[in-house]
């Protein structure tokens, strides 16, 4: 398992040009979908701080948030593909507990794969939250809670249910998958994505469309 996840996410990847948006080509659809309530479209990013496609995609992903505004609800889920990916999913969940600033989140980013630093240790990591102002005391306690301990587990049930095993992964709506491929590389994902988020809007409107119909 450790071999697949680790070879799927540092793919070679090119961003070919689309044509139409073809269910089973440039997206999927989830076999055991998730419940999704609420009038935002949910937009759920699957990473990992050691994949260096995730953090190249980074940038344009917050971008493509920030222009989508209220219409989505976007949301990141580390994946736990070894022992190392758990740590750096624990230490996202950390900074989450803390209510750290996205600031620390490329911060962590920039130091694994723009300095080369290898955060396999809890101590490395209390030397990076220290860093950013975080006690020992606090990091500590936070880092070994239980309730971190239960976001990741919850994030590794999520990505085996939407059999998740690369990255970056996303899944709009609990339902559509959009995945790296050899021929389909993570800024190119964006415009899927896009297709995606007025397909689910579409479906919302069909839908209440439907409900507020009154028998003849």
């Amino acid at each position: 398992m450790l071999l697949a996840l680790t070879y799927f996410s540092f793919l070679t990847v090119r961003d070919q040009p689309l044509g139409d948006y073809i269910e089973g080509e440039h997206y999927q659809l989830a076999e055991a979908p998730t419940r999704v309530s609420g009038e935002a479209v949910e937009v759920m990013e699957f990473f990992s701080y050691g994949c260096v496609h995730c953090y190249n995609f980074d940038p344009d992903l917050e971008d493509w948030v920030q222009d989508q505004g209220g219409k989505i609800n976007f949301l990141r889920l580390p994946l736990i593909g070894s022992d190392y990916w758990r740590m750096l999913g624990r230490a996202f969940y950390t900074m989450q507990a803390l209510d750290m600033d996205s600031r620390h989140h490329h911060n962590l980013f920039r130091q694994i794969h723009g300095k080369g630093v290898a955060f396999n240790s809890p101590d490395k990591l209390q030397a990076f939250f220290e860093d950013a102002g975080v006690s020992p005391e606090d990091f500590e306690r936070t880092f070994n809670s239980a309730e971190v301990a239960r976001q990741v587990s919850r994030a590794g049930r999520l990505a085996r249910r939407l059999q998740v095993s690369s990255v970056p992964t996303i899944v709009v709506q609990g339902k559509y998958v959009v995945k790296t491929t050899r021929s389909m590389g993570p800024k190119r994902m964006l415009e899927v994505m896009t297709h995606l988020l007025g397909k689910v809007q579409a479906e919302k409107s069909g839908a209440a469309q439907v409900e507020g119909q009154t028998p003849s």
